[in-house]
């Protein structure tokens, strides 16, 4: 049988890769670590809450009729 014979070239691609590969995942992965994970989004519902009491909802509520069980 004969043997097939790996050249020392193949061996170097393949550590280098393999080590390129590596760093590039502790890499992103200390990146995520020190990223801020919570972002805050503004949106329509968060709003400033006034204090000024909108007078025309009492005089609705006045104006109500109740009904009441015979």
């Amino acid at each position: 049988m004969k043997k097939n014979k790996i050249s020392s070239y193949f061996y170097f691609i393949s550590i280098f890769t393999f080590l390129a590969l590596f760093f590039f995942i502790i890499q992103k992965s200390y990146d995520n670590l020190m990223k801020d994970t919570i972002s805050v989004l503004q949106s329509d519902i968060i709003k400033p809450i006034s204090s000024d009491l909108d007078i025309s909802v009492l005089d609705e509520i006045e104006t109500r009729e109740f009904f009441t069980s015979p």
